[in-house]
């Protein structure tokens, strides 16, 4: 007897070791299969992504070669795929949901008028294209952001530290007070333990990156090899060259994530040594116009902190972006006026120098998720060529 019930204790314990194994290979299986898919749905959404910029591009061309474009006071600088990040979620929820009505009034009022109105038919059809078009498993979502509004930190990788200047700053050191500007900002100010080492963090930033391997000082002066900061043997060391990645950033003595990442989206190594004024944020056009403004002799000293004189400049850079094609001569012009000071802005060293309008480098952030299974890309192009084919893509990551 107490065989029999070993035995069947034993086929039990099999049976379900078997069922549970089978059931752990069934949810891999699973598993590797959602995320291909949810890879895929993000690489659908790079592709649409890339078809929004295109046509951005040509309406924008299309527009500007029109007799109208001068007469239009508005922006058009900011990207479509900025201004409407693409989302399968909500063309489901707009189109398939019956939540929101196509044509005004409820999904009730709608029925209605289709048995008076043919009108109704174009949202029953927009419906049924929307439900064939995304007649698949899951989701993908796509959003973008031009790299050329914020601040390159590979930009000090093509300067020379000891270049002389006949007046002021020169070029890397002008940028490094840019900003040590920026990041001094009162707003920010709870991010630092020690403000009085932003300074030394920005100075150890353009170090890693210049090409000389000594501490650079304003100047054109040094004080020791820049491998002295770095204690620790295995630590990495400058690399004399640009960053490969915003992640290295971090490696940087003086760099901590308490204020880094935060302000990470403020931050690039894409791009050149201008800053694309018109889609930068308020924090970014600020520490640029205090920057270009200590650096004129016969202005007097600009409050940092004075919350109206900052939304006054801001404004007039912002009115300055209308149109669609914002010129940066009309936008240096109108902030000297503004600063009461006389034609400056365009001329070399003026503010027109510190900026450009042009949208070239793109990031672009995707997503396809499928179940609980979600798979994010995110991407760096330059679209400097015509023909999407062409665009370089600078960076990839899957994670």
């Amino acid at each position: 007897m107490m065989m029999v019930i070993s035995a069947i204790m034993l086929l039990s314990m099999v049976a379900l070791e078997f069922v549970f194994g089978s059931n752990v290979n069934y949810r891999i299986a699973v598993n590797e299969k959602e995320r291909l898919q949810a890879h895929y749905l993000a690489e659908s959404a790079l592709n649409l992504m890339k078809i929004e910029l295109k046509m951005d591009k040509q309406i924008k061309s299309a527009i500007a070669s029109s007799p109208i474009a001068q007469g239009l006071p508005i922006d058009l600088s900011q990207p479509m795929c900025q201004q409407f990040p693409f989302s399968t979620e909500l063309i489901r929820a707009f189109f398939i949901g019956g939540e929101i009505p196509l044509m005004g009034g409820t999904e009730g009022d709608v029925k209605a008028e289709g048995e008076k109105k043919e009108d109704s038919s174009a949202t029953v059809f927009e419906a049924e294209t929307a439900q064939e078009f995304l007649s698949f498993e899951g989701d993908f979502n796509g959003e973008c952001k031009n790299e050329e509004s914020k601040f390159n930190l590979n930009y000090f990788a093509d300067l020379d530290p000891a270049q002389e200047s006949l007046s002021g700053l020169n070029q890397y050191d002008a940028y490094k007070f840019i900003l040590t500007n920026f990041l001094k900002a009162d707003r920010y100010k709870k991010l630092f333990e020690d403000p009085g080492k932003i300074e030394d963090a920005v100075r150890n930033i353009a170090d890693w990156t210049d090409k000389n391997d000594v501490i650079n000082t304003p100047g054109g002066t040094s004080q020791g090899a820049e491998a002295s900061l770095y204690k620790d043997e295995k630590a990495p060391r400058p690399r004399n060259t640009k960053f490969l990645s915003l992640d290295e950033v971090h490696l940087v003595d003086g760099v901590k994530d308490t204020w880094f990442m935060p302000l990470e989206d403020m931050f690039t190594i894409y791009g050149g040594n201008k800053i694309n004024i018109c889609m930068a944020e308020d924090d970014v056009i600020w520490a640029l116009i205090i920057a270009y403004a200590g650096q004129k002799p016969d202005l007097p000293p600009i409050d940092s902190k004075n919350a109206d004189l900052k939304k006054k400049f801001v404004d007039t850079v912002r009115f300055s972006c209308t149109g669609v094609q914002p010129q940066t001569s009309k936008i240096a012009s109108d902030l000297d006026t503004a600063l009461g000071i006389g034609g400056t802005g365009q001329t070399s060293g003026g503010f027109a120098s510190l900026i450009t309008t042009e949208n070239r480098y793109y990031s672009l952030k995707l997503t396809g998720q499928v179940g609980n299974t979600v798979v994010n890309i995110k991407t760096v192009l330059d679209t400097k060529d015509q023909d999407p084919k062409k665009w370089k893509m600078l960076y990839y990551k899957v994670y």
